[in-house]
């Protein structure tokens, strides 16, 4: 029974060596860094290679660039760096390479101190920029309403894309920031969510009022519950789908995969970080992170997770596919097959690990995956 059970399982699954779904591939996210070594690179993209891994997510913008200090040049030359010393390895290992960065998040200090005003503002009248949200340092956010905004954004999404070799650009954070965490991180972040509370309700920035106010005849500020006023919620999903689509557009005019990395089901995803990614244009990939833990929930809630985001996709004729992300640390590695099969009943176009380090952290793991992708002898 044992045997016939697992042999189901493969054939269900999915596999990038499968011919009739060109599509499926595997995937992984991969943190860089400016200070890796010749030796941590080969390391990395060779443990990947042999493990079956098809093509990494490298991110080159996180929450903590390396930036000049000159204001007049925003150039990520960290950034650009980071990616041209991976580009040999990935070309040696036969993997595809992707520019992973954070988008709407961004905290370079040459940035923030050039242009405060391009944050955005909460509910209580306070910027990004003065409070810690979540005592997280990191989280500091760009106004989706502003213009400049978006062309800075297009700016640094256009210098990667550029890059000779690179098969893609993949924007991470495209969402505002947590209205409410995902619900089993309450406890260990210390804060009491049964709503949405002012400090993390964002953006009320002049702009953003102002042209909400100019559509709709009123000031959100204005709005008893301004959360359940359907229309100031449309606005800020509105908005957010613009500038995701419109950056997606810039990478796909330098010929290059645009991709996206999002919360894990649609209705979820609008309702915590106001990000409707169903409504997302000229995106090629769609990378829902099914973190399924952070969440409380239970394993099997990867299936139908992924059903609804493939469904959603759908409805709303998106264009790109959906392909499950998994966090390694919440996946054993002795159940690898089994969530595989969550995610390929679901719909999913392969599937995405987080991350190439967390695997490697994890006794065993790099073995599951290659027992499973990786080249047979």
């Amino acid at each position: 029974m044992g045997k016939i059970f697992i042999a189901l399982l493969t054939m269900l699954c999915i596999s990038c060596n499968t011919p009739d779904h060109p599509g499926n591939k595997v995937w992984a996210w991969m943190s860089g860094a400016n200070s890796m070594t010749a030796e941590q690179w080969d390391y990395y993209f060779k443990k990947s290679s042999e493990a079956g891994i098809d093509a990494i997510l490298l991110e080159c913008h996180g929450g903590y660039p390396k930036t000049p200090d000159d204001t007049t040049s925003f150039r990520d030359s960290a950034a650009i760096e980071i990616i041209t010393s991976a580009l040999p390895y990935a070309k040696k290992y036969h993997i595809e390479l992707h520019a992973w960065i954070w988008t709407m998040n961004r905290t370079e200090m040459n940035l923030r101190k050039a242009h405060p005003e391009w944050y955005q503002v909460n509910a209580a009248g306070e910027s990004c920029l003065d409070i810690k949200l979540y005592n997280r340092e990191h989280y500091r956010w760009l106004c989706p309403s502003r213009s400049e905004t978006l062309n800075y954004l297009k700016e640094r999404v256009a210098e990667l894309a550029e890059i000779e070799g690179l098969a893609g650009v993949h924007l991470d954070f495209i969402r505002y920031p947590d209205a409410i965490l995902p619900y089993a991180l309450h406890e260990s972040r210390h804060v009491v969510q049964d709503r949405v509370y002012p400090l993390w309700d964002f953006c009320y920035c002049p702009v953003c009022r102002g042209r909400f106010k100019a559509l709709s005849g009123m000031d959100p500020l204005d709005l008893e519950d301004p959360t359940s006023n359907e229309a100031w919620m449309q606005y800020r999903w509105d908005v957010l789908s613009y500038v995701a689509g419109e950056l997606c557009l810039e990478i796909k005019k330098h010929g290059k995969t645009a991709s996206i990395a999002v919360f894990a089901t649609p209705e979820e995803s609008k309702k915590l970080v106001r990000q409707d990614w169903a409504g997302f244009k000229n995106v090629d990939v769609f990378f829902p992170m099914i973190y399924h833990k952070f969440y409380g929930w239970d394993d099997e809630r990867v299936l139908s997770a992924t059903k609804e985001g493939v469904r959603a996709l759908k409805a709303a004729e998106a264009g790109g596919y959906l392909c499950s992300g998994l966090f390694a640390g919440h996946v054993p590695p002795e159940r690898l097959q089994e969530f595989i099969q969550y995610t390929a009943e679901g719909g999913s176009r392969g599937i995405c690990f987080f991350s190439v380090q967390e695997i490697d952290r994890i006794p065993g793991y790099w073995e599951a995956i290659r027992k499973r992708f990786g080249a047979q002898p």
